[in-house]
């Protein structure tokens, strides 16, 4: 007889863990261009492509969005859950446009404990919308949501979906320009040792 493990315990932290963001402008499709052929153009030109330094409720966080669609978010990868530290994967999933300069993602990570063990997922719904400079992103979408489920996959708790969610906000990387803020002057960054 199977003896039944204990569901983990994940924290708001780890819940809201990833919450990135990038935006969107829909492109129009031209004449004579198959539906799937304006849609893949609209992806391949739309301003959310590229990668983008993302400041989230819990920390920062690289985010990729590339032209076919795919999503990779790198965030810390151990986050301190409710009854212990949880390490997480990267976050990988799919983005489309959805309305004028925004876009919605989902994108999935997955949780184990000290031993390598998996304890469950986080699954992001994120709506960012690009600045019309197209140099920064904001996922302050009221439909915005983190559902966390354990490893059976059944959902233990939901963040969001109803405007609760604090913004995510998002900065262009570059050559020569990694999108980080500039630090307050005399004041050590979290983590930041100090002498």
């Amino acid at each position: 007889m199977k003896t039944p493990r204990a569901v983990p315990s994940v924290s708001r932290r780890t819940a809201l863990a990833g919450l990135g963001g990038a935006g969107l402008a829909f492109a129009a499709p031209g004449r004579g261009m198959s539906a799937q052929e304006a849609s893949d153009e609209a992806m391949a030109n739309h301003p959310i492509v590229g990668a983008w330094m993302v400041t989230t409720p819990i920390g920062p966080s690289l985010a990729v969005f590339s032209p076919d669609g795919i999503n990779v978010q790198g965030i810390p990868t151990t986050q301190v859950g409710a009854a212990a530290v949880n390490y997480i994967s990267a976050q990988v999933g799919t983005w489309q446009p959805d309305g004028d300069r925004r876009i919605h993602f989902t994108s999935v990570q997955l949780l184990s404990d000290v031993n390598g063990v998996f304890t469950g997922s986080v699954t992001v719904d994120g709506h960012p919308r690009v600045s019309e400079d197209g140099q920064t992103i904001i996922d302050d979408a009221p439909e915005t949501m983190v559902t966390v489920r354990d490893a059976t996959n059944a959902v233990v708790s939901v963040a969001g979906g109803d405007g609760t969610l604090p913004p995510a906000t998002g900065v262009r990387m570059g050559v020569g320009s990694p999108g980080f803020t500039e630090a307050t002057e005399g004041t050590p960054g979290a983590g930041t040792p100090v002498s």
